[in-house]
């Protein structure tokens, strides 16, 4: 059950407003008519400007026929900016904070009477925010143990096994070369000591990689569960879209064929909206974060991206940025990198430490 949240106000302006379901509030409005003659008067000025009729030129018919002859043209336009500066007042002197278009249910312009007005809009959800620094982490290990390096080389050899002839006919064995000096130069490399010093670089880099992911995950969901609160419905709807957008683009860059993609959606439908929800949460989160911390997105930082995604997909950047014109996802490539700077602030912030020795895998 949902209750009024704001008390009638009065002035130029008489406005009710009233929850009416989780981040979505219903206004009531009557506009008086001494704020609608001034615009209604400016709209009359830029049909007389640009009114052409029989007889006169340009600009120069007078008024009262322009009003005659133009009423409703000029009863829709002035009922459109009124409207809007209504709402837009509203919304400031009650420090609503849409995060969508309102959506008119009612609006009767009368002459003498002024503007009586009803809509909704979704809004900012009201939230504390709790603290954010400092928060308690661990990192998960990076070190390479032997096992982890056996295991790397043993899929190596695994990899140039081959099927030999046993001396029995048809039938063959599969051979898995020995680990030597010959080995690790069919794989192009100078010794087995060489090669083993690759693969325990390169199982360096994985566990930092995953170190990394795992924190970032291990922070976010940290602060997820520190706010409770309410999302806007209809902007998960449109967040899932636009996931949806992206993953579409990705599988097309990809080269997958459009009947597929679409498939491959449908499949997708829920676990894509379930990451939706989780994401405009999340999202409302950092965003305070990042306003509390002043962090920017600068040109150099969406250039670097683009850059980026053109390297990551293999296209040229000039494919990539159509594809994005054409999708619309240009500003949520700046909420994304806005967010990650946020979540690299909140990371060198927080509290991190090592995993205890007893716990952590492949060592030896």
């Amino acid at each position: 059950m949902f209750r009024r949240t704001a008390a009638k106000t009065e002035g130029p302006i008489t406005a009710s407003i009233t929850d009416t379901a989780p981040c979505e509030k219903s206004l009531s409005l009557r506009v008086k008519p001494e704020l609608i003659a001034p615009v209604r008067l400016e709209v009359i000025k830029e049909f007389q400007r640009e009114a052409a009729l029989d007889g006169f030129r340009k600009g120069k018919v007078p008024q009262e026929i322009v009003e005659r002859r133009f009423a409703e043209g000029i009863q829709e336009e002035t009922l459109r900016r009124v409207a809007r500066q209504a709402l837009e007042q509203v919304s400031k002197d009650h420090g609503l904070k849409p995060v969508g278009p309102f959506e008119l249910a009612k609006a009767e312009l009368a002459d003498g009477e002024g503007l009586r007005l009803e809509a909704k809009v979704e809004v900012e959800p009201a939230f504390a925010l709790a603290s954010y620094k400092g928060v308690p982490l661990t990192r998960p290990s990076e070190e390479v143990g032997a096992a982890d390096r056996e295991e790397a080389l043993t899929k190596l050899q695994e990899s140039l096994a081959q099927l030999v002839p046993t001396g029995q006919g048809e039938a063959k064995e599969r051979k898995v070369p020995a680990r030597d000096d010959e080995f690790a130069k069919d794989l192009g490399f100078e010794s087995l000591e060489t090669l083993t010093r690759h693969v325990e670089a390169k199982l360096r880099e994985q566990k930092r990689a995953v170190a990394a992911q795992t924190l970032e995950a291990a922070l976010c969901e940290e602060l997820l569960a520190r706010h409770q609160f309410e999302v806007p419905a209809k902007l998960v709807a449109h967040q899932t879209e636009r996931l949806s957008r992206e993953f579409k683009v990705r599988l097309l860059l990809g080269g997958m064929p459009e009947e597929q993609v679409a498939q491959r959606l449908e499949g997708f439908a829920e676990q894509l909206r379930t990451n939706a929800h989780r994401h405009v949460k999340l999202g409302f989160i950092l965003d305070r974060v990042a306003e509390q911390e002043q962090v920017a997105v600068s040109q150099d930082d969406i250039v670097k991206r683009l850059w980026q995604l053109s390297q990551r997909w293999k296209k040229d950047p000039k494919e990539v940025r159509r594809l994005f014109d054409e999708q619309g996802l240009w500003p949520s490539v700046v909420s994304a990198i806005r967010q990650e700077k946020t979540v690299a602030l909140l990371l060198a912030n927080a509290a991190i430490e090592p995993m205890p020795a007893t716990t952590e895998g492949g060592k030896g």
